[in-house]
């Protein structure tokens, strides 16, 4: 086992200075190089199109190696003032870990999951939550469940919405708004909320809807139908619909496996 270790460390250290040997040297600062490849790396977040007008804009590119140039003196400059040896430096070095380990398993694991068929799939399946729709809501913001059970027993046995909501709900804007949060879309407000809101009917009075704010009695005023959308007119934003529900699928898998105290 030791020995194919010792094989794989320096199959990588030959790939390295071949990679290194293939890199054209742009500038060197203190006798360090800068290459292509660094320029390459420190533009690899833009889209590809906009990479390689980069690369190929003399003016463009040039700015940029000015910028790993002066990123070389500072960061020269700090090792100098031992600053790698900092508190603040080895926090900084702990919080990058962290994000750049969740970034790769995101980008290996879940992303390849994210494919134009699923993206599509999930919108042909959910057509409505892009269409236009909006609900015309009136809320009371309880501390707890109890509270709001209380509360919809009575709205529910007659008892005007607007006052219950002014004179009980924790919501600071019901003292102005008596409640009336007017008409919103589907991605206005908490998901519990919203999917209350618009599982119910004109007139229905629900409750009580959990979310992070604390207990919710909804009444329904009105409605109105939007259009629902083309695809192609809602695409990104259905990706990033599918994004979140594969993250926090894979989220809940490894919750239930992990000991989490809080």
């Amino acid at each position: 086992m030791k020995k194919q270790t010792q094989m794989m460390i320096g199959f990588f250290a030959i790939l390295g200075l071949q990679l290194a040997a293939n890199a054209t040297t742009v500038a060197t600062v203190n006798g360090k190089a800068i290459t292509d490849e660094d320029v390459k790396s420190s533009i690899s977040t833009l889209p590809t199109q906009q990479q390689e007008r980069v690369m190929k804009d003399p003016i463009t590119r040039g700015q940029i190696i000015q910028s790993l140039i002066d990123q070389e003196l500072l960061v020269d400059d700090a090792v100098a003032k031992k600053l790698e040896f900092s508190k603040e430096y080895k926090d900084a070095l702990a919080n990058f870990r962290k994000q750049a380990l969740s970034n790769l398993l995101v980008k290996h694991q879940l992303a390849p999951k994210v494919t134009d068929a699923a993206v599509k799939s999930y919108f042909e399946k959910n057509k409505v939550k892009y269409g236009g729709d909006q609900v015309h809501a009136m809320h009371i913001l309880l501390g707890s469940e109890g509270e709001a059970q209380q509360v919809l027993a009575e709205a529910k046995k007659g008892a005007d919405f607007q006052k219950l909501a002014e004179s009980k709900s924790k919501d600071p804007s019901a003292k102005n708004n008596r409640g009336d949060v007017g008409f919103f879309g589907r991605d206005t407000f908490d998901p519990a909320f919203t999917d209350a809101a618009f599982s119910a009917k004109v007139g229905d009075i629900v409750g009580p809807i959990k979310t992070p704010f604390g207990f919710h009695v909804i009444k329904i005023v009105d409605r109105k139908v939007g259009k629902t959308p083309e695809f192609a007119e809602v695409e990104q934003k259905v990706r990033g619909d599918v994004q979140r529900e594969v993250l926090q699928a894979y989220l809940s898998g490894l919750r239930k496996k992990a000991k989490i105290k809080q």
